[in-house]
């Protein structure tokens, strides 16, 4: 039956590129010598050459900087109306910022790199072992490693300290996992444990090229009898069992010898560690798109008074007599002088440091994440982490949620329940297999059918066994497995020990071997795993389990019909199902598996191909002998952050590999299905114009029936239909979805699931996609969507290492969205909006003034007053407003979601909003300017000398009334306050005034340390000494800022939002409760410090041990990250023993809290 397959194979093992590695590099003569990386890891990203030019480079690849780059030539390049320094000062401070701040990081990562690349290593060399540092390491060394160290290289196991050859790792650096993975050496080596023994192998190893892949490797070990490898007496075929991978760490085991075959930059560590696909935020396309409208602005105004000044000049220049001997010129060069001398004058409306200020923030807000006690995990000791600040305002517009199930919903803590044995049902009752519930009626081991059932439950499984404390303890990477050999253990069938060559169990005490021959692993294509054995006596059989609708398929005798019916109900309770299958293997059929088998793992070229068709040729004609029932119950709180996300208008897509019964059930106890809600299956759609069919029909149904009521739909559809829809009629297939309340995806491998998420994420309306999800197969729909949460689930850390923010549990998702999302949202958008504010309020006055001198392009602040509004009068209060500002206390943000659905779907960086900021520094410039300009136009003079005021005096007046008005508009948005905010606000006012008075001195001829030409000279005292001046900045101040007070009222009393009930409902609450405690936001004797951080954290990173909560101490300023509990009731605290007090009892509070 294997003659087709061996055909198969030999036609394609052609000539293919491979990776040859000669051991101690004993090259054979006339061999050609392979150059390698070298054995270093870079994470740095500059070196000291080219640091400043690339550093540079990059940051003048953003609009605002390249386009104040440009303004800086062109002021060096002309006579402009201010001096370069006002414009490249400021630049020069931005990007030196950027520049030490990115410097600084990549010289961390410089010496984490040296710490590594110079850690010693034991290598074979000329006969004996020689100590190097790491970066030496050669391929084709043989290296050794002892019990605890990591692995240098990616390197071929030799021979270990175990006389079976085998030895444990833990791949925790790599992929997250701290469970032990067992790894083995080639039959040939195993016995070499010298370094005299090991320095007389001669052999090649030839293997694939370097890849991104941690479990994937395919090679072979050619051994030679000669120095010239020329007489070849043996080859093994190498797999990832055999490969030791840089960054494992070497336990339970003395010390190993290892062949280095991929170094340095090729390592699967290094080629895991190349950045993941960049995700540009939402609300830095559209800052960008503004800044390109303000360029396109100056542009044009520049180009329009430059006309407008032409004409003036043909006009005017005659009959002007104080211009009578100057000369005017109508070239070209004359006219693009005065352009870009307008360009000049008009740069200060773009905000220079509008990036610095939004990039600052960010990253300081995105530790509010770890901060933040409410997300934080006491059993795991696990607080949420975010691995990056570029996507923290996208947590607050989500409107598509993608899960996962097993791990994400659900705990992956698997228990067995019950199975079904030879077509009978049982169930699990305490130690024992009962039939119908009844203890009378126990499964017992004598029957042959329940003892070959729990033999294949305690054989066919990856799992293997080490001792803790001199206890038996099992190892394995999936729950599953685990969960079901505890069981067959407990039912009396224990597995004790497992080798290279057998496998052993107790039966009532009595131990058996069976011989271990090969196994067939699971992959998510064939979703069963197989193995076989040669039980004692003698007989060779093949044990099978995998998914119901992979197994079943291939069984073609045994309890096929009932197995079948019994999955289906043990789906419908929500329990995970497997089923089990044997096969009887005769000795002429085992010779022609087996040699088929080593065809496949000694070829290199498509080994997985290869693998794939002999394992459905191997896995054929089984016998149906049973299935599995394993519970894995919902974890806390996911009941109710599903309806949460539902309140707020956000849409869940479950998204799971399960069976459909199971995920169907799950979704209903979780809410995701309410019982309200008309479902309809989309399943075993194989052909494309009977799926268009289904879907035009569905999408009939739901159109007419939302337009009849409000009664919400949800869609249920399998692996099969998914791939037919998106192949076939993708629209369609989107258009009806995006229609339901809730959709459902079934047996879906990783790639459907990407498709799935990149499918509405790149739909007409665009929205922000959030995906969710605990392991490997959840790696590209995180990676996929506008921002991927990771869980810490059992299955690894792939999850959590490619996400860009991971949590503990699900529920935290409703605090990460719900609170830090929506300030985050708010916070940045009203930033951004801010610094257009300011600078175009900044810049209105100077180009009114321009309509009133003849269009000269001349400015009315002086050099350091332009240098110094974006630097000092201007940048903490907005920095603090980003930081700390809260429109609503955090408890109201958590428990009503209908905030969050009215911030995250008004998008509050649309033009509407954009517009009107800028009307309102319009309104404000036209204030600003029309008092400021009639108090000087044809005044006879302001002070008792009947002084005239001059030019600088005009901006002086004018730049006083700019830095108060912004500022306190700034303090008008602002709802919660705290002391850096009345520090910025108001110490911003008071430097002002300070730093006015000292800039009127300069130049005085009084005071010899100020004896440079000042412009400005004694015009701000001048100014403060005129009452008159005071009236026009009190007038000017109170007709800014009326219009946004006037709005603000009109809106909370005509037109109040949600936001505007909870605000006036909750904000006396929080201001009641200021002053009882330490904190001033608990409750007088509640542990505010487990809230509100004002002491030290929990858990590692946290400061250590709490201090005393209720008793005194310094007074420590709460900061944004934290927040306050709930409003507690007496019967949610307990006394504290430290002060008589009271605390939360925060795990019934953690449980209850929704």
């Amino acid at each position: 039956m294997f003659t087709e397959l061996r055909n198969y194979f030999k036609n394609n093992e052609d000539s293919f590129s491979i990776r040859q590695v000669y051991v101690f590099n004993r090259y054979p003569e006339g061999a050609k010598h392979h150059k390698f990386p070298a054995n270093e890891i870079v994470t740095s990203k500059y070196t000291i050459w080219n640091f400043i030019p690339k550093n540079l480079f990059e940051q003048f690849k953003r609009i605002a900087n390249f386009y104040f780059l440009c303004v800086v030539i062109i002021m060096l390049c002309i006579e402009t109306p201010v001096g370069p320094g006002t414009t490249m000062m400021p630049l020069t401070i931005v990007v030196t910022i950027s520049l030490f701040k990115q410097g600084y990081e990549d010289y961390q990562r410089h010496k984490a790199d040296n710490e590594v690349n110079n850690r010693l290593v034991n290598v074979i060399r000329h006969g004996c072992l020689q100590q190097i540092i790491s970066r030496n390491i050669k391929v084709g060394d043989v290296v050794k490693v002892e019990k605890d160290e990591e692995f240098p290289a990616d390197m071929v196991l030799i021979s270990t300290s175990d006389e079976e050859g085998s030895c444990y790792i833990t791949t925790a650096n790599l992929d997250g996992e701290t469970n032990l993975k067992i790894l083995t050496c080639p039959d040939e080596t195993k016995s070499l444990l010298t370094v005299q023994e090991l320095f007389g192998l001669d052999a090649t190893i030839e293997c694939e090229s370097p890849n991104v892949d941690l479990y994937r490797f395919q090679g072979r070990m050619v051994f030679a009898t000669d120095k010239n490898l020329d007489n070849i007496s043996a080859t093994k075929s190498l797999n990832s069992s055999n490969l030791l991978l840089r960054g494992a760490t070497l336990k339970n085991t003395k010390f190993v010898y290892g062949v280095p075959v991929y170094t340095g930059k090729d390592t699967k560590m290094a080629l895991n560690q190349a950045q993941a696909q960049f995700k540009l935020p939402s609300i830095e396309w559209r800052m960008n798109m503004y800044i390109l409208f303000f360029c396109f602005l100056v542009v044009t105004l520049a180009t329009i008074l430059t006309i407008i000044e032409f004409f003036w000049e043909v006009d005017c220049h005659p009959r002007a007599l104080y211009r009578q001997n100057v000369t005017f010129s109508h070239d070209v060069g004359g006219f693009l002088n005065d352009f870009f001398s307008f360009i000049v004058l008009f740069n200060f409306v773009i905000p220079i440091s509008l990036y610095v200020t939004v990039e600052g923030v960010k990253f300081i807000s995105s530790y509010y994440v770890k901060w933040d006690l409410e997300m934080y995990h006491a059993p795991t000791d696990t607080p949420a982490k975010a691995n990056t600040s570029d996507l923290n305002e996208e947590l607050g517009q989500v409107e598509y949620v993608f899960s996962d199930k097993t791990g994400t919903l659900t705990e992956n803590e698997l228990v067995f329940r019950k199975c079904s044995i030879d077509g009978v049902k049982y169930d699990a009752i305490e130690d024992r297999l009962c039939y119908n519930k009844n203890k009378d009626q126990e499964a017992k081991l004598d029957d042959t059918k329940v003892r070959q059932f729990l033999l294949s439950m305690s054989l066919c499984h990856s799992v293997f066994t080490t001792e803790l404390q001199g206890r038996l303890k099992y190892e394995a990477s999936s729950p599953d497995e685990k969960a079901l050999v505890e069981a067959s253990a407990l039912y009396g069938i224990r597995f004790i020990f497992a080798s290279r060559n057998s496998r052993k169990v107790t039966i009532k005490g009595s131990t058996e071997r069976y011989e271990f021959l090969h196994l067939l692993p699971f992959d998510n294509d064939r979703k069963r795993m197989s193995i076989i054995l040669r039980n004692p006596n003698g007989q060779i059989i093949l044990l099978c389990k995998g998914a119901e609708s992979s197994v079943l398929e291939i069984c073609t005798s045994g309890c096929v019909d009932a197995t079948r019916r019994h999955v289906d109900d043990y789906a419908a309770e929500g329990l995970r199902t497997l089923v089990f299958a044997v096969k009887e293997i005769s000795e002429e059929e085992f010779t022609e598996i087996d040699q088929i088998m080593q065809e496949t793992q000694n070829a290199i070229k498509d080994r997985a191909e290869m693998e794939a068709a002999a394992y459905v040729q191997i896995e054929s004609g089984l016998c149906c002998i049973g299935a599995t029932g394993v519970e894995d119950r919902l974890q806390d709180g996911v009941y109710e952050t599903i309806t949460a996300l539902k309140e707020a208008g956000v849409k869940l897509w479950v998204l799971t590999g399960d069976k459909m019964e199971t995920a169907v059930n799950i979704s209903q106890s979780c809410n995701h299905f309410t019982s309200n809600m008309k479902l309809h299956f989309l399943t075993a759609q194989r052909d494309a114009e009977a799926c268009r069919q289904t879907l035009s029909n569905l999408l009939a149904t739901i159109e007419g029936t939302r337009k009849m009521g409000k009664e919400e739909f949800g869609v249920v559809i399998d692996g099969t239909s998914l791939g037919t829809a998106l192949e076939s009629c993708p629209e369609l297939f989107l258009q009806t979805t995006l229609l339901c309340a809730a959709v459902l995806c079934c047996r879906l491998s990783p790639l459907q699931k990407a498709e799935v998420v990149r499918m509405v994420k790149l739909c007409k309306e665009a929205p922000v996609t959030l995906a969710i999800g605990d392991g490997a197969n959840d790696v590209s729909m995180i990676l996929e969507a506008n921002v991927g949460i990771g869980i810490y689930g059992k299955e690894g850390r792939q999850a959590i290492r490619s996400s860009d923010y991971s949590i503990a549990r699900f529920r935290y998702l409703r605090n990460l969205m719900f609170v830090h999302g929506h300030y985050f949202y708010r916070r940045i958008a009203t930033v951004i909006f801010y610094f257009f504010y300011k600078n175009l309020v900044f810049v209105g006055p100077a180009i009114c003034f321009l309509f009133m001198n003849g269009y000269s392009p001349q400015t009315i602040y002086s050099e350091l007053q332009l240098i110094g509004f974006n630097l000092m009068f201007s940048a903490l209060p907005i920095v603090s407003y980003g930081l700390f500002e809260q429109h609503l206390p955090p408890t109201v943000l958590f428990e009503k979601p209908v905030l969050y659905k009215e911030s995250a779907f008004t998008n509050l960086l649309s033009a509407k909003n954009f517009v009107a900021w800028m009307v309102q520094a319009a309104w404000t410039t036209f204030v600003i300017f029309l008092f400021v300009f009639t108090l000087f136009y044809d005044a006879g003079g302001f002070n008792s000398s009947q002084r005239m005021g001059g030019l600088w005096c005009y901006g002086t007046l004018c730049y006083t009334c700019v830095v108060i008005v912004i500022n306190l508009m700034i303090a008008l948005k602002t709802r919660f306050w705290v002391w850096f905010t009345h520090l910025t606000i108001w110490g911003t006012l008071l430097s002002y005034i300070v730093f006015s008075y000292i800039y009127a001195l300069w130049g005085s001829p009084n005071i010899t340390w100020l004896h440079e030409s000042n412009d400005a000279f004694y015009v701000f005292i001048w100014l403060s000494t005129c009452s008159i001046v005071h009236f026009v900045v009190i007038i000017v101040v109170i007709l800014c800022l009326l219009p946004p007070v006037l709005l603000m009222l009109v809106q909370h009393h005509f037109y109040p939002m949600e936001i505007d009930r909870y605000r006036s409902a909750d904000w006396s609450e929080v201001r009641r409760s200021r002053g009882r405690c330490c904190c001033g936001y608990g409750t007088q004797g509640v542990d505010c410090r487990q809230y509100l951080g004002c002491g030290s954290f929990p858990g590692p990173g946290y400061g250590g041990a709490r201090s005393n909560p209720c008793g005194g101490g310094a007074y420590s300023p709460r900061p944004p990250h934290t927040f306050q509990p709930p409003h507690l009731s007496p019967a949610s605290v307990s006394p504290c023993p430290s002060s008589g007090g009271y605390q939360p009892l925060t795990e019934e509070y953690s449980a209850t809290k929704a």
